[in-house]
């Protein structure tokens, strides 16, 4: 399974919209106490937004920024495809975890209970404090794997496979009961456009603009 990668040509300017966004059933009681909630999601889902001061005909980026940027928004037949990106290539995000769990930013994928193999791999935080490490966003696409840890100790690529979409570690041999498996690498975010249709400005000859250009995270 492969999915293009939406490269953003020269123009590109702040500011980056990034909005985290759940979806919860709630249920409020006749009596005025505290509503029943019920989340819908495993993990967090971003709506994204850019804006393009100028995209050049003769382009920086590519032969001719305006159609690069407009033949892929149409090979993607606007809201209906799926493709890959990754802010950190243009500075606007950081897309990395430490195997370091007590960290803000971490990899914590989950506990072994002595026959399971498979885990799937989460960014999470401990910014609750107290020792709590909660999963916040399903990885689907790892880019860089530095290196996967069971109680902190670096494991042998060759006890373990990297599969993608969504993205999983599978081990030759089932965790140990209790041991914390964690990773740490970069990732990109799988992602659809969120409108159907751009609005491109040619404001001074050959040299246009577009005020937004609105992506959304999926999970496969």
């Amino acid at each position: 399974m492969s999915y293009s990668l939406l490269q953003l040509p020269k123009g590109l300017t702040w500011d980056y919209k990034k909005r985290p966004k759940f979806s919860t059933i709630v249920q409020t009681p006749q009596s005025g106490r505290h509503p029943a909630t019920a989340t819908l999601q495993e993990g967090v889902l971003y709506d994204l937004e850019l804006v393009f001061n100028y995209l050049k005909v003769s382009g920086v980026s590519f032969a001719n920024d305006v159609a690069y940027l407009q033949g892929f928004y149409e090979a993607m037949r606007g809201r209906y495809d799926i493709f890959l990106f990754d802010p950190s290539q243009y500075n606007l995000d950081v897309m990395s975890v430490s195997n370091n769990i007590t960290s803000l930013i971490n990899g914590f994928s989950g506990i072994g209970d002595g026959v399971s193999t498979v885990f799937p791999l989460w960014r999470s935080t401990s910014a609750l404090g107290g020792g709590f490490v909660t999963l916040c966003e399903m990885i689907q696409n790892v880019t860089l794997l530095t290196g996967v840890y069971v109680n902190g100790s670096l494991v042998s690529p060759a006890l373990y496979t990297l599969t993608n979409f969504p993205a999983t570690l599978t081990f030759t041999s089932p965790v140990a009961a209790n041991a914390t498996v964690a990773w740490a690498g970069n990732y990109s975010y799988l992602c659809k456009f969120v409108e159907d249709s751009l609005d491109f400005n040619e404001f001074i000859y050959q040299l246009w603009e577009l005020n937004s250009l609105k992506l959304e995270t999926y999970n496969l």
